[in-house]
């Protein structure tokens, strides 16, 4: 992908932004081709990126005892990074490829220090934080007020290719149940 095709994916995905402004973010991006189990963000280290998945998905995990805790997935079209990341602390839980994926690599640090000189930076940075909160937001309700049952059935009200595209072991994980207990939520559908 050359700068004028990243250039127009990013205007895709960030259409608000001013022209001046994209060229910028642009001169700090770069395209990525990668396999599936590719780990983009590694737990315990610093990592100064974040990216934008083009085609593919991805999963965040934490390591409990050595056992995989899933906390989210992301498809095409969504932006993937730590909290910890953006922030220049070391990445807390890991980033993992699920399949051979596409991306635009942005470099959050390059980003962050121009939040600082440019307003439409700093508003395109804000919205994704507030979309971030909102996120969180919603997986902390779920987490304290749906039983397993609900929780399954909002992830696939919310993305429904999702049985196809993720592995039932990491749909259980992310659902806080083991995969027997997930095959008999499915049994009720």
């Amino acid at each position: 992908m050359n700068n004028s095709e990243l250039e127009e994916t990013l205007k895709f995905y960030f259409p608000n932004i001013k022209e001046e402004s994209l060229n910028t973010i642009v001169k700090h991006s770069s395209y990525l081709k990668s396999t599936k189990g590719t780990t983009l963000i590694p737990e315990g280290k610093r990592h100064h990126y974040i990216y934008l998945i083009v085609k593919g998905s991805v999963k965040s995990y934490y390591l409990k005892k050595s056992k995989e805790v899933c906390v989210w997935f992301s498809l095409e079209n969504e932006i993937i990074g730590t909290t910890s990341t953006i922030q220049g602390n070391a990445s807390k839980e890991t980033i993992e490829l699920l399949e051979d994926s596409e991306l635009i690599k942005l470099n959050i640090e390059k980003i962050n220090k121009l939040t600082q000189t440019d307003f439409s930076i700093s508003n395109l940075l804000n919205n994704l934080w507030e979309k971030h909160a909102i996120f969180l937001e919603e997986r902390l309700y779920q987490l304290q007020f749906m039983n397993s049952y609900e929780r399954y059935e909002a992830l696939i009200k919310d993305t429904p290719e999702i049985l196809q595209r993720v592995s039932l072991t990491d749909i259980a994980s992310f659902l806080g149940v083991s995969r027997e207990t997930l095959s008999r939520i499915r049994a009720k559908k």
